[in-house]
């Protein structure tokens, strides 16, 4: 092969590649697996308030058993006093702490009946987040194993394609690689192009007459005169 065929060669590698790393970016499933995570660490992030609704208020029921028994044994204490004194004053007041405690007991009941109604409004809304837990890591899944599938191709493709690029590149002579690749980093990766009629393939303008004449008597590989890149005159 010629310079200027393997140079062509090696340009429409190189679009291969980009077009491949362009299809691999934009795979649908990538925009999807970031949105369906951001669901995810929400939800998450509501499992974890839910968890902490449904600990302060198993931790507050037991603060009110504890203290309702704590106000039961002193009951049971201010009835043991009373039926060992006569004295008339004590029993009075021993009388008032009792009905005292045992308002307050009748508060704790309440409460409690309440703090437990909340746990299982919790315990709902827990069985809810852990539906749509599991739900979301089923999208998960299946976005990742066809974002996978199809990536993979892509990559294996892309890397058969650089394979044969790293070949093509050592065919060059170093001063025409160079020059390439110089044009390839002005140029968005596309380097080089070829005369199709009177037209540069790469930017579509069309040349003059003089200067197609000037390409035709020149070098074979020479330079679009209007975006530079390396041009084939014939391959």
């Amino acid at each position: 092969m010629s310079d200027a065929s393997i140079l062509l060669e090696l340009a429409n590698t190189d679009y291969l590649i980009l077009r491949l790393k362009k299809q691999l970016d934009e795979l649908p499933q990538r925009g999807q697996l970031l949105e369906l995570r951001t669901k995810k660490a929400e939800v998450n992030a509501k499992a974890e308030q839910v968890a902490l609704m449904h600990h302060e208020a198993e931790r507050t029921i037991k603060a009110l058993q504890d203290e309702a028994e704590s106000l039961k044994e002193k009951i049971a204490l201010s009835q043991t006093r009373i039926n060992g004194t006569t004295n008339y004053k004590e029993v009075a007041a021993l009388n008032k702490e009792i009905e005292g405690n045992k308002k307050r007991i009748e508060k704790i009941e309440f409460e409690t009946l309440r703090q437990m109604d909340k746990v299982d409004k919790v315990a709902q809304v827990d069985e809810q987040v852990k539906g749509a837990l599991a739900r979301l890591k089923k999208q998960d899944d299946e976005l990742l194993a066809v974002y996978q599938t199809q990536a993979g191709a892509l990559k294996k493709e892309m890397s058969a394609a650089q394979v044969v690029r790293e070949n093509l590149a050592g065919q060059l002579p170093a001063d025409l690689l160079a020059r390439y690749m110089r044009a390839c980093e002005s140029k968005g990766g596309r380097g080089a192009a070829h005369i199709e009629g009177t037209h540069c393939s790469g930017c579509r303008v069309e040349l003059t007459e003089g200067q197609m004449e000037k390409l035709r008597n020149g070098e074979r590989i020479g330079e679009c005169p209007y975006c530079h890149r390396l041009l084939v005159v014939e391959v």
